[in-house]
């Protein structure tokens, strides 16, 4: 029955049933799905794709879907479903991908959790938290993604001739653990995904843009071989600006042209701590920028040349915990230090010491205008080296009241 303008108000509670849009709203009236206030959370719960979206400008808000580890995507979105904002939701228990998006145009995904999508066939296939097609400005902020046997989001599995473009990750958590219990076929203590990011293109046309912003991710470790936070091959011009990974096998593997165009990616004001490798590029990369980044403790190799040579690699202002430096690290802005360099390194606090010989010693780069909190650079007579800017700590002046003097008196004297 909705039409344009109309919000549809869902009491509290769990709904066994599956649901679909019939039509689209507009550009100045949407239809609206949420719950009504004061009544509780609303589960929508079906063995089935639990929700489909074929038309735009529909926006879903703080709605629990559960797909009961149904062989379905739990929530499918049509190439027609252009404007869709999905936010504060919860997708959960899919036997397939989570979120499963064809080719629209302009999604946003924000606030929301997106765990347990988990396809058991031929002991752990691909199911995906966030996979999308040919889509086209997809937008993915401030969501958890977690426990998947895919990818954390992945695009574009068939690489569609179409292309896709212009998507950005930010301010999310991706990231994997061992089962707490048994779950969909997968024993208790499996790992079960292979990656937070994986990028695939189809091999002609404009590079495909991603950029992955103030990005958590951790625990790719133990699933696959070369297992990598973040895999970034073929036509796509990846920007890796604020991100930390920690306890995986590789936090980049970046892969060069084979049968397919290779990837250029700039990795940025990002941190990189217990892992077996920092950056693994493969096959020749032609373009891969390492700029302002700090590779902290435990990070047994901070790179790895597989099949490539390093002539496309440029590492500036690097810092990084250890008694040398890494011969693509050869730029005269790279530095090693010891960890007392930082203010904690042992918790993973790698923003810098007010003494540490990386304050004021980096090269300027244009383009890195900003430090992994958002700090403009520099903040002193130079940039620092690294992934943090040394601010000086603000000191708070009283209030105004206890400077004034009182009358007729020394403000000083004791009353």
């Amino acid at each position: 029955m909705a039409g344009p303008g109309d919000t549809v108000t869902i009491r509290g509670g769990t709904y066994l049933e599956a649901i679909r849009t019939t039509r689209g709203g507009t550009a100045t009236a949407p239809i609206t799905l949420r719950p009504e206030p004061g009544t509780g959370p609303v589960l929508i719960t079906a063995a089935a794709t639990v929700l489909r979206v074929d038309h735009p400008y529909i926006v879903i808000e703080d709605i629990a879907f559960d797909g009961q580890y149904a062989n379905a995507v739990a929530v499918a979105v049509g190439s027609r479903a252009n404007f869709l904002v999905l936010r504060g939701i919860e997708v959960r228990h899919s036997g397939r991908d989570c979120i499963g998006l064809l080719s629209p145009e302009s999604v946003l995904i924000e606030d929301s959790t997106v765990h347990h999508c988990l396809y058991p066939a031929n002991g752990g296939s691909d199911a995906h938290g966030i996979v999308a097609g040919a889509v086209r400005n997809l937008t993915i902020r401030n969501t958890d993604i977690h426990t998947f046997s895919g990818d954390g989001v992945q695009v574009d599995p068939t690489r569609d001739p179409a292309g896709w473009d212009s998507v950005t990750i930010e301010r999310c958590r991706i990231w994997l653990s061992p089962l707490t219990q048994a779950e969909n076929g997968f024993p208790a203590g499996s790992i079960t995904g292979e990656n937070a990011v994986d990028t695939k293109t189809p091999d002609t046309g404009a590079r495909a843009r991603l950029v992955v912003r103030d990005v958590l991710a951790w625990g790719f470790r133990g699933r696959i071989e070369n297992q990598a936070a973040f895999n970034l091959k073929e036509n796509v011009d990846a920007l890796i600006d604020g991100v930390t990974v920690w306890d995986s096998e590789l936090a980049f593997r970046v892969r060069g042209p084979t049968t397919h165009p290779g990837a250029w990616v700039t990795v940025q004001n990002s941190v990189i701590y217990n892992v077996d490798a920092a950056v693994r590029y493969e096959d020749n990369i032609e373009n891969l920028r390492v700029w302002n980044d700090t590779f902290g403790a435990n990070v047994s190799r901070p790179f790895v040349a597989a099949s490539s040579r390093s002539s496309g690699v440029d590492v500036r202002n690097l810092l990084m915990i250890g008694s040398s430096l890494p011969s693509e690290a050869f730029d005269r802005s790279n530095l090693a230090v010891g960890s007392n360099s930082f203010l904690d390194a042992p918790v993973g606090d790698y923003h810098l010491f007010a003494m540490s010989p990386a304050v004021d010693a980096g090269s300027p780069i244009t383009s890195v205008i900003a430090d992994r909190d958002g700090r403009r650079r520099p903040q002193g007579l130079g940039p620092d080296i690294g992934a943090y800017e040394w601010t000086k700590p603000t000191v708070l002046s009283p209030p105004a009241d206890l400077l004034r003097p009182l009358s007729g008196k020394d403000p000083s004297a004791r009353p």
